[in-house]
């Protein structure tokens, strides 16, 4: 099973944020009421998702409203990012056969989804695709998932200075704000196996996040920081342990892709009826992309 003790998780975020079941209802009840009333949506999200979005949003009603009406706009707005988001498509089949971007079933301290990326060779770096990718993975888990927030591990044993010349400020605002759509929290960064050139990627991050992001960023050498993450029998194959391969979960990923394809099919096929919106808004508080792009705070 990808998502582990799913149960366990949201008992312990709704004592996290002082919630109970019955609460989580009233406010899933609140934001289904506006979604109805929303009539430029293309659709009616599942009560599932709109917990994982509340829950994702510390549980504030309006913060939350923006950030499913975010959800939906971003394709219209940003369609030179999302024109091959689909797993099916060529672009990203390529990158899941030359990158491991995928989640552990472990969850850090009960709570936190821990992803690993990790380019299998030198020069195939996509950056784009990989916040494509860990957008698709996030409309699987806002289904099965019990989303509070996230730890990242960025393996950079087999990244080249070239690989990172395919960086850039602005590159790195769009991926993040992928990020962002789904309102996902970043716990905690984990750099490893870090070369010497490390630095020059971290300048490019620190212009975009802000300093409380930045201040999660832990970086290392080696990795010998997974042995105080995982447990022996948690830790990938990959790292000297005896848990999952990154073979294996990147292998789950595209199992669940598959299982989801309908969904992704529907998502590429949905557009936001701006002439039907109740209020009319800009998108430059949220999206930060007219004129020069914004910091961004997922958190």
């Amino acid at each position: 099973m990808l998502f582990e003790n799913i149960d366990a998780v949201r008992e312990k975020a709704a004592t996290l944020f002082e919630k109970t079941p019955s609460s989580i209802n009233q406010d899933t009840q609140i934001i289904k009421q506006w979604l109805e009333t929303q009539p430029h949506f293309p659709e009616l999200m599942d009560d599932i998702k709109i917990a994982n979005f509340l829950l994702l949003n510390k549980y504030s009603i309006e913060k939350t409203k923006q950030k499913i009406d975010l959800y939906y706009t971003i394709r219209s707005l940003l369609p030179d990012i999302f024109d091959n988001v689909n797993p099916k498509s060529s672009q990203m089949r390529h990158f899941m056969d030359v990158t491991y971007c995928c989640v552990h079933p472990k969850t850090l301290d009960g709570l936190y989804r821990i992803y690993f990326f990790k380019v299998k060779n030198v020069n195939n770096l996509m950056p784009k695709e990989f916040g494509l990718q860990c957008g698709n993975i996030a409309e699987v888990r806002l289904y099965e998932d019990c989303m509070v927030g996230d730890v990242i591990i960025f393996d950079m044993s087999t990244l080249s200075l070239n690989d990172l010349t395919k960086v850039n400020p602005v590159l790195l605002s769009k991926i993040l704000k992928i990020y962002e759509v789904f309102s996902m929290r970043v716990k905690r960064i984990y750099i490893i196996n870090s070369p010497s050139y490390v630095g020059k990627l971290l300048q490019i991050v620190k212009m975009v996040v802000k300093p409380k992001i930045f201040s999660r960023i832990q970086v290392h050498d080696d990795d010998n920081i997974l042995k105080e993450i995982f447990t022996q029998d948690e830790l990938p194959k990959d790292y000297g342990g005896d848990g999952p391969s990154l073979d294996y979960l990147n292998e789950m990923i595209t199992t669940k892709f598959d299982e989801y394809q309908n969904r992704f099919d529907l998502l590429d096929a949905m557009k936001v009826d701006e002439s039907s919106r109740p209020d009319k808004t800009t998108n430059d508080e949220i999206l930060g992309f007219h004129g020069n792009f914004k910091q961004l705070n997922v958190d």
